[in-house]
């Protein structure tokens, strides 16, 4: 009753079906779902094959890198699109714009060099496995971040209601910790859009121009994606996000300022009052805050495992023909 109370009759149907089709997606399908994605790492494609007909009834073996790229992250989407909702679009839409600019870039004898060989590097590869093992451990405790969901289902004009209430969970170590290797990991792919909207407007995917962006502290842009990488605050490669037509939303899952605030080694939950206090945040914020940043950082990594399946299927050998 207090949920209904809280999203009101209009969007309670959509909450309990989010509810109900996110737990089916984390217990049931999610573990052979896993399976597919482990065997595909391996590149195990007879065990591949057999854990993809376990899971989906219409799966068919393909013989192609890019084929079976496709068919491993595909599985991974059906899966967290499941556990996730479908009013806050921000990553799906960062998805879809980075598609059009990769397509776009793929023009580029640059582009496509600069991708295969972060692949024959080991940078993709690592980074495939780094973003789904993260994946997982999210999905290991959905229950602590379940409840995230209530902000996005929620109208604008209900949400004050949640200062009245206080969510009597303790699972702050672990929300802290998800939230902190999600968004470290999470970051570590945004090279890759950079690079395809870099292509795009300066026809290098290493070219940052000399137009500053706002919100950081930077004498000058980087000068290689290598620098973008190493040099780089998070919060300075978000700005770089941030300034592209529509990926705005996507880089506010990426929260900086909740990173720092619950990052402090003095940051602690109050039982008593249900808010997270730290030095940063003297204040305090509610729990449900953290909860619901939690589900968003979740979002974004799925996201961003999409992302590196499309840099992955460019160093396949028959690239030519492979679908984007």
């Amino acid at each position: 009753m207090t949920l209904v109370h809280l999203v009101g009759d209009e969007r309670a149907g959509a909450l309990f079906e989010t509810f109900s089709r996110s737990r089916t997606a984390a217990e049931e399908l999610w573990p052979k779902v896993r399976r597919i994605y482990e065997y595909y790492l391996v590149e195990d494609w007879k065990n591949f094959d057999k854990a993809g007909r376990a899971a989906f009834d219409d799966w068919r073996a393909k013989s192609t890198t890019h084929e079976r790229a496709t068919m491993a992250h595909q599985a991974v989407a059906i899966a967290t699109i499941s556990m996730t909702d479908g009013i806050d679009d921000s990553a799906r839409r960062y998805l879809y714009r980075f598609h059009v600019k990769h397509t776009s870039a793929l023009r580029s004898s640059a582009y496509i060099h600069s991708a295969r060989a972060d692949v024959a590097s080991g940078l993709v590869p690592g980074l495939q496995r780094s973003v789904f093992d993260v994946i997982d451990r999210f999905i290991g405790h959905f229950e602590a971040w379940q409840m995230g969901v209530l902000r996005r289902v929620m109208p604008p004009d209900r949400l004050p209601l949640l200062r009245e209430l206080t969510l009597f969970r303790d699972e702050f170590d672990i929300l802290r910790d998800l939230y902190q290797q999600g968004f470290e990991t999470a970051c570590k792919t945004l090279r890759f859009a950079v690079a395809a909207q870099n292509t795009v407007k300066r026809q290098s995917p290493g070219d940052f121009g000399t137009d500053l962006p706002n919100g950081v502290d930077l004498k000058a842009n980087p000068t290689s994606l290598k620098a973008f990488d190493d040099k780089l605050s998070n919060a300075a490669r978000l700005a770089f996000v941030r300034q592209v037509p529509g990926w705005q939303d996507y880089a506010a899952l990426l929260n900086n300022r909740t990173r720092n605030a619950i990052g402090h080694a003095a940051a602690r939950h109050d039982l008593r009052t249900g808010r997270v206090f730290s030095d940063k945040e003297p204040a305090g914020v509610q729990y449900l805050d953290l909860v619901a940043d939690v589900f968003g950082v979740f979002d974004a990594l799925c996201t961003s495992l999409q992302v590196l399946r499309a840099v992955r299927v460019v160093s396949s050998p028959d690239f030519k023909n492979a679908p984007l």
